[in-house]
């Protein structure tokens, strides 16, 4: 049943952890009205990047508990690896997987997002590409379906930093970030601790190489960070792993001294 309001609904679409090496690339969307919008902004619902982790899963809940509608979506590390498909077409046909499961549960007829394009154009373009209907049988080879009805009642709004802009945005940005973490503690549970998942992180890069040679399936083989690391007999070959660690050293040796 498609909820109705006196206050005009509008979506919100944003992802999380597009730059580790581990793990998925979360893309959620939100649908909420004016009224509902002013309440979260009070509350604190901003780019998830700005609020400490233990808010952000506060705000979550409640974004989840209020909201008209929201989908939680991922971009796994085997579509990452699929190149049969660039990472930009297959966040573009998660992005619009996610309006479409929307648009079943709530009206609204505008989509912020956060363009991870270069510009709105390019963003248009993409979108052109993936709804194409040559493009149609093979996507449905990947179970995926273009609703071109559904989507044509869209206005897509693709800006960068419009998780700082709207809090739509920023709410589902909030959902991603949270949903990428409760993955992290889960795969950390399972594979061990490596780190923050990021490139940067020389925990995380001697988590890969030591799983170079058979890596989980929570390892973007496709990254550089992996393509590199399995390159090597030893860590310490890895340049960017010795700068990041002698970094480490340094910092953690200035604060034991600092008065």
């Amino acid at each position: 049943m498609i909820k109705k309001s006196s206050t005009r609904p509008i979506a919100g679409v944003d992802d999380a952890t597009k730059c580790p090496c581990i793990g998925s690339i979360f893309v959620s969307g939100v649908v909420a009205d004016t009224k509902t919008l002013s309440r979260w902004k009070k509350l604190g619902v901003k780019d998830s990047k700005l609020i400490a982790p233990k808010k952000r899963f506060k705000l979550a809940q409640i974004i989840k508990d209020t909201a008209y509608s929201f989908s939680i979506q991922e971009i796994t590390p085997v579509m990452i690896d699929d190149k049969s498909m660039n990472l930009n077409d297959w966040e573009m046909l998660v992005v619009l997987n996610i309006i479409q499961e929307l648009k079943k549960n709530s009206s609204f007829t505008t989509a912020y997002i956060d363009n991870w394009e270069v510009t709105e154009q390019r963003f248009k373009e993409r979108y052109k590409t993936v709804t194409a209907p040559t493009l149609q049988p093979y996507l449905l080879s990947k179970n995926l379906t273009i609703d071109s009805k559904t989507l044509h009642s869209v206005e897509f709004k693709a800006e960068h930093r419009a998780d700082e802009h709207y809090t739509i945005v920023g709410a589902a940005s909030i959902l991603s970030k949270t949903s990428s973490d409760e993955q992290y503690e889960k795969y950390k549970k399972q594979y061990g601790n490596f780190g923050s998942g990021s490139p940067a992180d020389p925990q995380t890069r001697l988590f890969v190489f030591n799983h170079r040679h058979n890596p989980p399936p929570i390892i973007r083989t496709s990254w550089n960070t992996y393509k590199t690391l399995i390159s090597i007999q030893a860590i310490e070959k890895d340049p960017i792993y010795l700068r990041l660690k002698h970094k480490r050293s340094l910092k953690k040796v200035s604060i034991e001294e600092s008065p």
